[in-house]
């Protein structure tokens, strides 16, 4: 999907400064400054998945990218590029309403050790630590025995503790997704984060996502949980590199920063000489009635005292 500001692009005879940002990010309040700013260049939305964000950057199909990262590099190749990291997301489980875990306002990933986990293809959440110290990876590799947006499969054991529609923990690969995360993995992967939560509220499993994707997808017959202990994802921008006048533009507006303070928008001023430097200084003191010597002056018809 893309969104647009209406009848803007090529009005001013300008490229568009094409922006791609992903579910859950809202850059409405950069984009009203963007437009006080720079009437000159029209902005033009581009809705993107954090899978598309890399591929995006790399072939010019836009110019920069609100996206989740790392996340947004691992899924594409975006050429030489730069990344910015603007706020943290706080991770949440998405549950059913009546669920047990709503009786508490935050939970720990040990409260959740006994639940049965969806991990949707979109990977919404990652940096979990494996026992060994590993960081569980998220790629999917075809060489591992994979297809194209699927994940290499698991083998199930009923020896092993399996059972038909669970995955044995234990029997996973050295290089499979789901080491040192929670719970017991749903061995269906569903397609995006929206299926997930479809399935959540079908009572299948539950669903750990940043808080920004829960309120996208809210239900009525679900509620979140903060969960304090999870790893949290990063929100950045992605640009390719070199930076170009108008990315530096909209990483001022993100930053905070002034329009009149925005680099480059005028030369220095030029250095004064230190005849320049006293006599602005005296011309100072003048009009504020502190002229050197009025001080000590005498007054008309007033003698000193004599000690």
């Amino acid at each position: 999907m893309v969104v647009t500001t209406p009848d803007r692009a090529g009005v001013s005879g300008s490229p568009a400064f094409r922006l791609a940002y992903v579910p859950g990010v809202t850059p409405g309040k950069w984009v009203r400054i963007w437009e006080e700013r720079r009437p000159d260049a029209p902005l033009e939305l581009v809705a993107l998945e954090v899978a598309e964000c890399a591929d995006a950057i790399g072939q010019g199909s836009v110019q920069m990218a609100i996206t989740r990262l790392p996340d947004a590099l691992r899924h594409g190749e975006a050429g030489p590029h730069h990344t910015i990291e603007l706020y943290k997301e706080t991770t949440v489980v998405v549950v059913p309403k009546d669920h047990v875990l709503t009786a508490g306002d935050e939970l720990t990933l040990a409260d959740l050790a006994d639940e049965q986990f969806l991990w949707p293809l979109d990977e919404p959440v990652s940096g979990f630590v494996d026992p060994a110290g590993r960081v569980a990876p998220t790629e999917r590799s075809e060489d591992a025995g994979g297809s194209a947006g699927r994940v290499a499969p698991t083998e199930r054991s009923e020896d092993a503790g399996g059972s038909a529609g669970r995955v044995a923990p234990t029997e996973r690969s050295e290089d499979a997704a789901y080491r040192g995360r929670p719970g017991t993995a749903i061995d269906h992967r569903p397609e995006t984060t929206g299926d997930a939560i479809e399935l959540v509220a079908a009572g299948i499993g539950v669903l750990l996502v940043p808080q920004s994707l829960a309120r996208l997808h809210h239900r009525k017959d679900l509620v979140y949980r903060p969960v304090t202990d999870a790893p949290t994802g990063t929100v950045g921008l992605l640009w390719p590199d070199p930076t170009t006048e108008l990315a530096d533009e909209f990483i001022g507006i993100v930053r905070g920063r002034k329009a009149t303070s925005s680099r480059g928008q005028s030369e220095p001023a030029p250095k004064r000489s230190a005849r320049e430097k006293a006599a602005a200084k005296r011309a100072a003191r003048e009009s504020a009635g502190k002229i050197p010597g009025k001080s000590a002056r005498k007054k008309p018809g007033v003698r000193p005292k004599r000690r």
